[in-house]
């Protein structure tokens, strides 16, 4: 993984530390939400990280796989979670199966060639995560076509709503307290639940 693509995942929930604070909350905060079943997580990180070095593994069906633990763990966890960090949690799961499908329909993510070259890449790479859109590729619009010139990566809309979510998810789970009652069912019911 290329430093340029580690920014890429690391600043959503980086971000989100910064508006979580900037908002008044605290890293404490993180504590009140309920995380089950982690495994699925590091799982899918182990995964990811394998196919940068084991070539049977570079297959892009294994993106299915990483994007599938994910799903996962967002279902095991979405219900127990308050309902402004449930809706941050279905931005990154709606990113999460828009990029998947696109995946699993191509066999690879498409990029858009001239958002590639825009950034500096070579327009006609094809990897074994990435291929270049032409004709016959489906769902072209959920592809990688958002030039993040910066850092020279090309992103597509799926990731926006992941990274989004992501940075949403953190700064409201920030604010939180632990003997913090999920506000939207008193809202509803005018009282106590």
């Amino acid at each position: 993984m290329s430093i340029n693509g580690l920014i890429l995942l690391i600043a959503p929930p980086a971000v989100g530390v910064i508006v979580g604070y900037a908002c008044g909350g605290r890293l404490a905060g993180l504590r009140s939400i309920r995380l089950s079943a982690l495994w699925l997580l590091w799982l899918a990180a182990a995964v990811q990280a394998m196919q940068y070095y084991v070539t049977p593994l570079r297959h892009p069906a294994m993106l299915v796989v990483v994007f599938g633990l994910v799903l996962w763990w967002l279902a095991v966890n979405l219900p127990a979670w308050p309902l402004a960090i449930r809706i941050a949690g279905v931005a990154i799961t709606v990113g999460a199966l828009a990029n998947g499908l696109t995946i699993a329909l191509n066999g690879r993510m498409p990029y858009d060639p001239t958002a590639a070259e825009a950034v500096g890449l070579r327009p006609d790479l094809t990897t074994p995560k990435n291929a270049p859109a032409d004709d016959a590729t489906r769902l072209t619009f959920l592809g990688d076509t958002i030039p993040v010139t910066p850092l020279n990566k090309v992103v597509s809309a799926g990731d926006v709503l992941i990274g989004a979510g992501t940075v949403a998810l953190t700064a409201l789970a920030m604010r939180r307290r632990r003997d913090q009652p999920d506000p939207i069912p008193q809202l509803i019911t005018g009282g106590e639940t």
